[in-house]
């Protein structure tokens, strides 16, 4: 899995594929009950293909364990 995190934006961006980022949001709401995410959406401003915000603290370990 290719994802990357920009944890210097607020929120913190998680950019790559739609598929990797779906994944990633239902390991977090699942194992992590976290649910205070944006939707996925095209990446306009970057070479990845898609987008997802997050709205609430995350530790890295968890975005770390789907990698």
């Amino acid at each position: 899995m290719a994802i990357r995190v920009a944890w210097d934006r607020t929120p913190v961006s998680v950019h790559g594929s739609k598929d990797e980022l779906t994944m990633l949001i239902s390991h977090l709401r699942n194992k992590h009950n976290f649910r205070k995410h944006s939707i996925i959406m095209p990446d306009r401003e970057n070479d990845e293909d898609a987008v997802v915000f997050l709205y609430a603290p995350c530790d890295p370990r968890w975005i770390a364990e789907v990698m």
